[in-house]
């Protein structure tokens, strides 16, 4: 009878353990060859990480969440760190009031940028978080078409303290600096401005080289200098064309209003002109 007693209880605790949750997310099933993990904790821990990386991420650029979504743990990863990204190089409130009367402007802007050398990472631009992404150019491009600071397109870019233009493909243009003037008071007109104003981009690609070379040397025009680059200067404005064949043909002007000891600036932007694109012809 005891015998009989003491078997039952073992069945009992061994069908217990068999059921168990606990037992059944540890064992291992070997049918196919495979091993299973605790299916219940992994799952969990996925599902944290997408939350993390939901709050973190935060919003898309157009101000709406990127994760409203029929399931909320999909995202687009691209979109949302670049979102982020350009996000967390936005000039401050305190700037940004500063120069908010110049702000109520249309086509004009405030910009952060890094200089180029710099290697930047999500690390970086948000402190706490353990992601390590890169950025290409380390935020030291912008784009006065796209208003973003990717690389592709950019029309200006900041290395090793200067402002550099007519960098890429089928680019040409050039930068000049105008001195401790006010941003506002120019036009098409101002000195220094009016050269690049009138100047007529070429349509073959012999004459875009050649014009491109004698920028990049240096073209003393008016008392003006027109280069590829310049050195930045705290409180100094400068005019620049960009001419990108097939995409774009701008005149800026810029204004270095804060130069920091890590080499990035910030400037005012101030769109004096939109030119028709220019085309290269096809022939070489």
């Amino acid at each position: 009878m005891i015998r009989l007693i003491f078997a039952v209880v073992i069945s009992i605790f061994i069908l217990g353990l068999s059921i168990s949750p606990i037992y059944g997310q540890q064992r291992n099933d070997n049918r196919f060859g495979t091993t299973n993990v605790p299916w219940n904790i992994e799952d969990q821990r996925l599902k944290a990480q997408l939350r993390e990386a939901n709050d973190s991420l935060g919003y898309g650029p157009d101000g709406r969440s990127n994760f409203d979504r029929k399931d909320p743990y999909a995202f687009d990863t691209n979109t949302d760190l670049s979102a982020r990204w350009e996000q967390r190089l936005e000039p401050t409130r305190a700037e940004r009031a500063t120069h908010a009367q110049f702000l109520k402007q249309p086509h004009v802007g405030l910009v952060r940028l890094l200089p180029y050398s710099k290697v930047v990472t999500i690390d970086d631009l948000s402190k706490g978080t353990p992601k390590k992404l890169r950025f290409p150019g380390g935020a030291a491009f912008y784009s006065f078409t796209k208003l973003n600071h990717s690389g592709w397109g950019a029309d200006l870019k900041l290395k090793d303290g200067n402002l550099e233009v007519a960098f890429g493909p089928d680019v040409i243009g050039a930068v000049t600096t105008l001195g401790d003037i006010p941003i506002d008071s120019l036009t098409p007109d101002s000195p220094g401005v009016s050269t690049l104003a009138t100047y007529a981009p070429p349509l073959e690609r012999k004459q875009a080289q050649s014009d491109y070379e004698r920028f990049e040397r240096g073209l003393t025009l008016s008392g003006h200098t027109f280069q590829t680059q310049v050195p930045v200067h705290e409180n100094t404005t400068y005019a620049l064309r960009s001419i990108a064949y097939g995409r774009s043909d701008l005149l800026i002007a810029i204004r270095v209003v804060k130069q920091n000891a890590d080499g990035s600036v910030l400037l005012l932007w101030k769109r004096i002109d939109k030119f028709s694109t220019p085309k290269l012809s096809k022939k070489p």
